[in-house]
């Protein structure tokens, strides 16, 4: 069961939920629940959230035992949704990995898509944070946006 706060500013919510696999259709239902936008437009929303929160579990502690996961959204002026999600910072024992686009994705790899999803539904994405702690990623997004064509999705 996700941890729930109000944001500082009128319209932002936040959640905290656990850091497995299982907690990404969880959080994608909050986003849904805290858009409260019609489910036809949080499509790039829930796509992008998805994305994000799979990275964190499946690229930081944020997927280790006692992991968490930390999702911001607020709704702005003209429907337009700033998202953030914010791991636990780098695995012990593993190397420091930033959110980058890949310069080449392998057709038939397993991933390596996620981001390049987000950048294409996204107006802006972004990170911020300090290597080797805990960092956050945001995206701009305009639910009313045509993507479809950009990411292969109906439009």
């Amino acid at each position: 069961m996700p941890v729930r706060e109000r944001g500082a500013r009128a319209g932002a919510r936040r959640a905290f939920f656990d850091g497995t696999p299982t907690q990404v259709a969880h959080i994608r239902t909050w986003c849904q629940q805290a858009m409260k936008l019609p489910a036809d437009q949080g499509g790039p929303v829930l796509l992008t959230v998805s994305e994000l929160a799979s990275n964190a579990v499946r690229h930081t502690a944020s997927g280790g035992r006692f992991g968490r996961v930390e999702v911001g959204l607020e709704l702005l002026p003209g429907k337009v949704v700033l998202l953030s999600v914010t791991d636990d910072g780098p695995r012990v024992g593993r190397g420091v990995t930033l959110p980058q686009l890949p310069c080449r994705v392998d057709a038939l790899a397993e991933g390596g898509r996620g981001l390049r999803l987000v950048d294409a539904v996204a107006e802006k994405w972004w990170w911020s944070g300090e290597p080797g702690r805990p960092l956050t990623v945001w995206a701009l997004i305009d639910p009313d946006r045509d993507t479809g064509s950009t990411v292969g999705l109906p439009g």
